[in-house]
């Protein structure tokens, strides 16, 4: 499969000249509400089983609670992807269809995720799924609560190995009305900063961001050619001109990278 990025020129040159893209900390996505809306998912199931996690672990359950009243401490970090390489709203999306879309082979960006600690995961927008999944993150922590007898520093060592799979699964839910998107995430979480934390300015100030590498594993591919680093194709923007193929071509060429270039097949045009 193919996973694409959407992007504005600016995000273009920067990712093809450093192999990477930013992924951004968690409370600075556009939409504010999209992890409340998964945080609360996971609550609800996390709170459907209060009696058999005190039961388990009444220690367990102190400290799921200091936790929840602790949340905006949790360290994480998103990137964007989908299955749609042509997709009208996303054009819109981006400089209003003056953007780019990078498509990247699904099977590299596993092999590079894997190396940095990065799940790429399909967003669910389904609420039966969604449900399933936030019982299933509740069931790891009982599994890793089932030893009654431990130490709470055992215990708590197993909530902090669940906490980072509770965030990662609230970072999957969103609400079914943007399931048009058919998005996947790439999706880093820990208990700290990561180690190439950096920040970014924004017209709002600054951007907790990390850059996820996709040059680090060398995986064997069809690719036509080995400097691609799991890019398959550029699609260029509706609202830009044919001219801006040679300018992608060119860009290529200068990190000797060859590579599908073709233009956007929606006949729109920004106001």
């Amino acid at each position: 499969m193919t996973l694409y990025h959407y992007t504005t020129a600016a995000g273009l040159q920067g990712i093809i000249a450093s192999k990477s893209l930013w992924t951004s900390n968690y409370q600075f996505l556009n939409d504010t509400s999209e992890f409340r809306y998964g945080w609360k998912i996971v609550v609800d199931a996390f709170d459907r089983r209060e009696a058999e996690i005190k039961d388990r672990s009444s220690f367990a359950w102190q400290t799921y609670e200091l936790f929840m009243r602790n949340r905006d401490k949790a360290y994480a970090f998103v990137g964007s992807l989908t299955s749609q390489g042509d997709l009208l709203s996303q054009w819109r999306g981006y400089n209003r269809g003056q953007g780019f879309a990078i498509g990247f082979n699904e099977d590299w960006l596993e092999q590079n995720a894997v190396v940095q600690k990065f799940d790429i995961s399909r967003v669910l927008y389904d609420a039966d799924e969604q449900r399933a999944a936030a019982d299933t993150t509740v069931d790891l922590l009982i599994q890793q609560l089932a030893d009654s007898e431990a130490e709470p520093t055992t215990v708590l060592e197993r909530i902090n190995t669940w906490q980072v799979q509770a965030v990662k699964t609230a970072l999957r839910l969103k609400d079914r009305h943007f399931s048009e998107e058919k998005e996947f995430r790439l999706v880093w979480a820990g208990h700290s900063w990561p180690v190439r934390l950096k920040t970014r300015i924004s017209s709002t100030g600054l951007i907790p961001y990390q850059a996820f590498q996709f040059d680090l594993a060398t995986t064997k591919s069809a690719l036509p050619h080995p400097n691609n680093f799991g890019v398959e194709e550029i699609i260029v923007g509706p609202a830009l001109g044919q001219q801006q193929v040679i300018a992608v071509e060119a860009l290529l060429a200068s990190q000797s990278m060859r590579l599908a270039i073709r233009r956007s097949a929606i006949p729109y045009v920004a106001d």
